[in-house]
């Protein structure tokens, strides 16, 4: 969603931010300058990114606010040759936003740097690494291996891959899953997503029945973080640590090349799906995705996924 953020014209406070953020800033200031509407990993990445624009622009002993447009073009550049381009395109989002809410004439703006972005785009298309697969077969290996351990964050771990996998869930929506999503009819457990609802297998009821029997209900979120002592805590999951949970998942298998990610479970369900003889919309139903465009991705249609994401695509006109 759009933020509807107020750019900054009192000329007094201008002149400092300014000034400030020609230097390498901390979490709090980038914090105030976007007006505290970020969630934080989202305004630890804004503040990340800027502090390697500036550091790059110190290097060459320029302005990174307001930075010139060659300056900008060869930071996008130069971190080209070792980042993806979807880190590029975010860089050059920061950098616009900085300069927007300061008031200030946006380099990236300029038709040098968006040539220069839709040049990197073309040459580093397909660089993009699908995430690895959680499947089926993984989830049983887990259960069978790991089904009676009393390690509570075992118990909380398998059940978090079964939940994510069965339901294709995104890391935002597993930390957000609140005990009265969770409804028990008879053996089952029936979780609830807006308007789609999901019945789950026998052995997730199985894990999940047992984390929710150690979970406190002292905060409406089902899923906490767990100290080194083995207790539960009242704050939900980030999602650094549902990635790290899912990367573990390899780990645990006894096959640490697995390298899991946050989307691996999604990726899971879409094969999966697919192999049962779902048709795309249904599988699009089925993840709460707006678009069909990823469950093409996942299941290797990349040219469809791509005509699908063009649909969502705003195209600037050119000065």
């Amino acid at each position: 969603m759009k933020k509807k953020l107020i750019f900054v014209t009192d000329q007094h406070i201008l002149k400092q931010k300014v000034t400030d953020f020609n230097e390498l800033i901390s979490l709090e200031q980038m914090d105030d300058l976007t007006q505290h509407s970020y969630a934080h990993n989202s305004l630890l990445a804004l503040k990340n990114d800027w502090n390697l624009f500036v550091s790059f622009c110190q290097s060459k002993s320029v302005k990174a606010i307001p930075a010139s447009v060659t300056a900008t073009r060869l930071f996008l550049e130069m971190e080209s040759k070792k980042r993806k381009y979807s880190s590029i395109r975010r860089y050059s989002v920061t950098i616009s936003l900085v300069h927007r809410l300061l008031s200030i004439k946006d380099p990236t703006d300029n038709p040098q740097v968006r040539q220069a972005l839709m040049t990197l785009r073309l040459n580093k298309k397909g660089d993009e690494v699908q995430a690895i697969s959680l499947t089926n077969a993984h989830l049983r290996a887990l259960y069978s291996k790991y089904s009676k351990s009393k390690s509570v964050k075992v118990i909380r771990d398998l059940a978090i891959y079964h939940v994510m996998f069965e339901c294709a869930l995104k890391r935002s929506e597993l930390k957000n899953l609140l005990f009265s999503q969770i409804e028990t009819i008879g053996e089952h457990l029936i979780l609830s997503f807006g308007q789609s609802q999901y019945q789950l297998s026998k052995n997730a009821v199985s894990c999940l029945g047992k984390w929710l029997t150690l979970v406190p209900r002292d905060s409406n979120y089902v899923f906490r973080s767990i100290d080194k002592h083995g207790n539960v805590a009242n704050n939900i999951l980030n999602d650094s640590s549902i990635f790290r949970i899912l990367r573990n998942a390899g780990t645990l298998l006894g096959k640490p090349e697995l390298k899991f990610s946050g989307q691996s479970a999604r990726v899971g369900a879409v094969h999966k799906l697919s192999e049962q003889g779902y048709k795309i919309k249904e599988i699009q139903e089925f993840g709460r995705w707006l678009s069909p465009a990823m469950p093409y991705q996942y299941i290797g249609c990349k040219g469809t996924a791509e005509k699908e994401k063009l649909k969502f695509f705003s195209f600037k006109p050119w000065e």
